[in-house]
């Protein structure tokens, strides 16, 4: 109900970008004292995910951005502040997924790049309940695949952004530098420049 109010709300002048581009979060906030559960729903146009220090996956970044944590929350039930555990799950799936992966980390004063190696999946990124954590909905599953991937280079003070994208009717594979568009490989993608990816636009097939 609340995702058909909101979509009613926000598409009230019809937008194809929230039509293709809006998912929707679920949120689970469970006292540790009574057990009672509160349940939210919230929507995205995209997800923004942490990456560590070692070789991860795209998958694993997702996961880890939904992994549970423990909160400091008073209960509208027991009405007790307390410990809780607040879990985060993608409920609605978007047609047109995009994930950018947080690159650029703060302390204090202090900033740097985070240059860790996250593989993707240039094929099919099959998301349902069924194979997928950090998926909660059981009637919701896409099947997507890599449509483009926008590149960092270089560090905090000075860099540069490159493009890869796929022709959608042929399905050959462009380098978009600047104003010079070359062609490419698919297995170029993960290769070089793209190994520092910064995110990825997975639309379903």
């Amino acid at each position: 109900k609340q995702w058909y109010q909101r979509r009613v709300a926000i598409t009230a002048g019809d937008s194809i970008i929230v039509d293709l581009f809006q998912g929707q979060y679920r949120s689970i906030t469970s006292c540790t004292t009574c057990g009672f559960e509160s349940v939210t729903f919230d929507t995205f146009m995209y997800l923004t995910v942490p990456v560590g220090s070692s070789r991860t996956t795209l998958d694993t970044c997702i996961k880890n951005f939904c992994q549970s944590e423990r909160i400091e929350w008073r209960c509208s039930k027991c009405k007790k502040m307390g410990k809780a555990i607040k879990e985060l799950t993608v409920w609605r799936l978007p047609v047109l997924l995009v994930v950018i992966i947080k690159r650029f980390s703060y302390t204090g004063m202090w900033r740097d790049k985070i240059s860790t190696l996250v593989d993707f999946p240039v094929g099919e990124f099959p998301v349902a309940k069924a194979t997928t954590s950090w998926m909660s909905n059981p009637e919701e599953g896409r099947k997507y695949r890599l449509y483009g991937v926008t590149n960092h280079t270089g560090t905090l003070d000075g860099g540069h952004y490159v493009a890869a994208a796929r022709n959608p009717l042929t399905g050959d594979w462009f380098n978009y530098d600047d104003h010079v568009i070359r062609p490419m490989r698919a297995d170029q993608i993960k290769k070089e420049k793209s190994t520092d990816c910064d995110s990825a636009l997975i639309p379903l097939l």
